[in-house]
């Protein structure tokens, strides 16, 4: 399978975890992930978590080829007890006693088709950025974001908007390293902080404008089940 960002729609689930109960999580989010991996479902998914960002939070990225398949996406209560009958229930307990907050969004891609690489396989790590846009300027902000995400043909900024869910952009660059991330700063630098390198000309009055708030993590692979 194409790994998700080459589909047009995507689940993300996007979870907050309480700080001193952070091992604990770990410990149950595997025991989730090996249920995934045994339901009958086989549902492909992949999983990350923040290593720099506003908190501790686990994120779950569901390909989605048509809005349809979003049929096929088992419930986690629905898995935990077909796998694990009775347990399943205790664990999820105790999974939803360590989350502070989880949400749940359907993105649809808005980057250019040409744009992504393709890949197989989830990269190690991500940069994500969450992008609160007045929505009268959505257009003109994802035109002028575009144009500075193909700078860097080899490592792509691919863009989503939200179909379902809190209504933001959601910005994600990939990387097989740490290394690999700093591509995202010529990005964050002017399209998102609206700074510009000396002899660059500033983002346009309107694009600053725009753009609302926003809140950028780096993100490490944590698990994958492929379809």
């Amino acid at each position: 399978m194409q790994w998700q960002f080459q589909n047009p729609y995507c689940l993300f689930v996007r979870t907050s975890v309480r700080r001193e109960r952070y091992s604990v999580f770990k410990e149950l989010a595997a025991s989730v992930a090996y249920a995934y991996r045994q339901h009958s479902s086989r549902v492909p998914w992949s999983a990350y978590a923040t290593v720099a960002g506003p908190s501790l939070q686990a994120f779950i990225l569901v390909p989605l080829e048509n809005l349809r398949d979003i049929d096929s996406v088992t419930s986690m209560e629905r898995v935990m007890v077909d796998v694990y009958g009775d347990t399943g229930r205790q664990t999820m307990a105790q999974f939803q006693d360590c989350v502070l907050d989880m949400g749940v969004s359907v993105l649809n891609r808005i980057s250019p088709e040409s744009a992504p690489s393709p890949r197989t396989e989830p990269p190690q790590f991500l940069y994500y950025a969450n992008l609160d846009v007045r929505p009268a300027y959505v257009s003109a902000f994802v035109e002028s974001v575009g144009g500075g995400a193909v700078l860097d043909a080899q490592n792509p900024f691919t863009l989503f908007g939200t179909f379902a869910g809190q209504t933001r952009l959601h910005g994600f660059m990939a990387g097989n390293s740490l290394a690999d991330l700093a591509a995202a700063e010529p990005i964050q630098r002017r399209f998102i902080s609206g700074l510009a390198s000396e002899g660059e000309a500033p983002v346009s009055m309107q694009h600053s404008d725009a753009l609302l708030a926003s809140e950028t993590s780096i993100l490490r692979y944590i698990g994958h089940q492929g379809a």
